[in-house]
């Protein structure tokens, strides 16, 4: 049986924009209906009254549909093993039964899997969206929209009018997506398929009413770097590593991967257990 001993060999920390390709509905909910009021506001900070976009909305979203690509990969008809709904409306998503298992699945390895013998913790921490300084100086009054949507009901032919309010298309959001090394073997497969699910979301959508051509998001990263366990003793910047991603999309970072990363792995030790940089003593 594998050991539960959790190990740190630095931090991989991706930054960047988030950009409103169309109207983005990151929904607050609302208890009672207002009359002539909007029936789903968007998300805001309640200091501020920006929106903002939850790191748990996107991290979810990432996870959903990574879990698919890897379901598609493996062929495997019980990959979805857990149903969050009811049993009339299943709702069903994949999580590993055991620490070991959970350990050396791209999903739950990644995004950490909750359950009586998993329990396997996320090595990534997607932080909250928030507005971009530019788009912060803005006025609230032009940072969203209030659209109209009529459904009708294809039996009687009624008409029903609600209102949604969304973010406007164009806004955008600063993005931090930190990834815990914790096995000298694994972060490379980890970082890519962390890739790989924001390249999927990129061609799907973030929010509500993605098949209605709301959520359409692009990534732009403006930096990515390794911060290695002498940095967080020391504090000094020659003891972080970094990548060369400015103003690069996702594509072409996973397209140039293993050029863009060779320093990384290099003191990373590429697996072999050895991470370059002075270690305290314990």
């Amino acid at each position: 049986m594998t050991g539960r001993t959790r190990k740190f060999y630095g931090k991989i920390v991706l930054r960047g924009k988030l950009k409103a390709r169309t109207g983005l509905k990151i929904g607050a909910g609302r208890n009672i209906a207002e009359i002539g009021g909007v029936d789903s506001p968007v998300m805001r900070d309640p200091l501020t009254q920006y929106p903002y976009i939850p790191g748990s909305s996107l991290k979810g979203r990432l996870r959903s549909l990574f879990e698919v690509y890897i379901a598609t990969q493996r062929n495997d008809p019980n990959f979805f093993n857990r149903n969050i709904a009811t049993r009339d409306n299943p709702i069903m998503i994949h999580v590993c039964e055991t620490y070991e298992q959970a350990r050396n699945c791209p999903v739950c390895r990644l995004f950490g899997a909750s359950g009586n013998e998993s329990n396997f913790p996320s090595r990534l921490i997607v932080r909250d969206l928030h507005l971009t300084d530019e788009w912060r100086a803005k006025p609230l009054d032009e940072l969203t929209e209030v659209k109209p949507e009529v459904s009708i009901d294809r039996v009687t032919s009624k008409t029903n009018l609600r209102y949604f309010e969304r973010v406007v298309a164009g806004a955008e959001f600063e993005f931090e997506i930190i990834y815990n090394v914790e096995d000298l073997s694994q972060w490379e497969d980890d970082v890519r398929n962390l890739l790989t699910a924001m390249a999927l979301l990129e061609d799907s959508y973030l929010g509500g009413s993605g098949s209605r051509g709301y959520g359409k998001v692009k990534f732009e990263l403006e930096s990515i770097e390794l911060r290695t366990p002498e940095y967080y003793r020391t504090g000094r910047e020659e003891e972080k590593v970094r990548v060369s991603s400015k103003g690069r999309e996702v594509s072409e970072i996973l397209r140039d991967f293993e050029g863009l990363f060779s320093e990384v792995k290099t003191a990373l030790g590429a697996g072999n257990g050895e991470v370059s940089g002075r270690v305290p003593e314990t």
